[in-house]
């Protein structure tokens, strides 16, 4: 919004600029004294706007704005993870969407009611929590690609026993290798996801019960959710 007013503010100042240019028929110390005073007015705009407190006011309609998009996506893309887990007959990670749908709801919940239209937000909470929630449905679309990859090696394996001769043996043995590969690969994504549910659940439990936000930012809860936030980021998935 701060942008929209200043850039409206630059357009007005320029027409008038060069109307003062003709109305002073090309006078250039005029025109350039008024420059400077329409330059400094057009600063003026944003501090003016901060200083009246709107841009307070943009800040919390765009953090409600983001906060119900984003939850809207990310429980739309956990009940199309939790169907294609089902079909798997992964029910580990059936039951991790559901805690991680609940977890998601809960932390909604939070926003709304602890954080909109209050001062001194605790943004690192905010975007350490959100990283670690998407990290932790990336897993869960990861156990879904890794599901697949061990459904087809299955199904390349009865059809390896079937046969008896060496060339098949060795495939068949390099494919018993890969499964249990892929095995290793999708349990471990599903422990992780264990972990950073109990990092998102016990800093949540922490910032619904504290009083100041700013004693928050300083709690061992944070610094924890805030590492594996960084790790999410590094993770290059």
């Amino acid at each position: 919004m701060i942008k929209r007013y200043t850039l409206i503010a630059a357009i007005l100042s320029l027409i008038l600029l060069l109307a003062f240019f003709w109305w002073f028929q090309g006078n250039l110390l005029a025109t350039g004294i008024y420059a400077v005073i329409s330059v400094i007015s057009i600063l003026t705009v944003p501090l003016f706007y901060r200083f009246a407190g709107y841009s307070d006011v943009d800040d919390e309609e765009w953090l409600e704005e983001r906060e119900a998009r984003e939850h809207e996506e990310m429980r739309a893309r956990l009940m199309t993870i939790k169907s294609e887990l089902s079909d798997l007959g992964l029910k580990e990670g059936v039951r991790q969407t559901e805690v991680l749908t609940a977890i998601i709801d809960d932390y909604h919940s939070v926003v709304e009611t602890r954080f909109y239209g209050k001062a001194n937000v605790p943004t690192t909470y905010l975007s350490a929590a959100r990283t670690v929630q998407k990290h932790a449905i990336q897993n869960l679309a990861d156990v879904v690609a890794t599901g697949h990859s061990i459904s087809t090696l299955s199904h390349t394996y009865r059809q390896a026993d079937q046969v008896e001769n060496n060339e098949q043996q060795k495939r068949h043995d390099k494919q018993t290798v890969l499964q249990d590969e892929q095995e290793a690969r999708l349990n471990g994504f599903l422990e992780e996801n264990n972990q950073l549910f109990h990092s998102l659940t016990e800093t949540a439990v922490e910032i619904a019960n504290i009083r100041s936000f700013s004693d928050y930012e300083r709690t061992d809860a944070l610094a924890r959710l805030v590492a594996l936030a960084e790790i999410a980021n590094n993770s290059g998935r």
